[in-house]
C-alpha cells in the first residue's frame, strides 16, 4: 500500500518521467527508434541490476552482503504498451522477484536516493546510478573476502580505513563513500 507522499510523489513525478524518453526517442525514415543516451536508464540485463542481486544474495561463509533500506522504487517504461509505472519494493524477494518479471527491452530508472544499512542500522545514502554501482562493486568485492582489504571483523563485513591518520572499522556499504573522500584502505600504520 502507498503512502500518501509516495502517491504525490508518483502523481507529480509521472508526467516527469516521459522527459527522457521523449529525449530518447528519435525517427529515422519513419521508424522509431529508442536509443539510450544516459546512463540513469537501466534494463534488467545491466550491470546494476547484477550487482543489485548479487549484494542481496547469500555470500558463501559470509551470508548476505547488504542491506537495502525498503521500500525500494523504480520508474519502469513498457516500450510494448508504451506505459510508465512507478514499482515499489518492500524486501529483498519483493526486489529480485520484480527483476525476473522485466522483458529484456523494459526500460527503468531508480527513484534515489537509494539506502544502504550497515550491520547497526547506519544509513549510507547514494544519490546516483554511477555511485550505486561503484557501492556495490566495492562491497560485493569486500564481502567476498578479497585480500584486498584490511578486514576488522570475522565475517567480512567491516575493513579498516585510513581517516585523517585515523584508522576506522567501517561497514562495507561505506567503503565507498569514504574512498571518495580522499580516504585510503588499510589501516593507517
Amino acid at each position: 500500500m502507498m503512502t500518501l507522499n509516495q502517491i504525490t510523489r508518483a502523481v507529480l513525478l509521472r508526467p516527469l518521467m516521459y522527459l527522457p524518453f521523449l529525449f530518447l526517442t528519435f525517427c529515422q525514415e519513419g521508424n522509431e527508434e529508442i536509443v539510450q543516451i544516459t546512463n540513469e536508464v537501466i534494463t534488467k540485463d545491466s550491470e546494476t541490476v547484477f550487482l543489485m542481486k548479487s549484494a542481496i544474495t547469500d555470500v558463501p561463509d559470509a551470508g548476505q552482503c547488504l542491506e537495502y533500506k525498503y521500500p525500494v522504487s523504480f520508474y519502469v517504461y513498457y516500450p510494448q504498451s508504451k506505459t510508465i509505472e512507478t514499482i515499489v519494493n518492500n524486501s529483498d524477494e519483493e526486489l529480485v522477484e520484480f527483476f525476473e518479471q522485466l522483458n529484456n527491452v523494459d526500460q527503468m530508472s531508480i527513484d534515489f536516493p537509494f539506502v544502504l544499512l550497515s550491520l547497526n542500522d547506519e544509513e549510507t545514502i547514494i544519490t546516483d546510478l554511477v555511485g550505486l554501482q561503484k557501492t556495490l562493486k566495492v562491497a560485493i568485492e569486500a564481502c567476498s573476502g578479497s585480500s584486498n582489504f584490511d578486514f576488522c571483523d570475522d565475517n567480512n563485513k567491516k575493513v579498516n580505513i585510513c581517516h585523517n591518520g585515523n584508522t576506522l572499522c567501517v561497514s562495507v556499504d561505506a567503503i565507498q563513500a569514504h574512498l571518495d573522500h580522499g580516504d585510503t584502505q588499510g589501516s593507517c600504520n
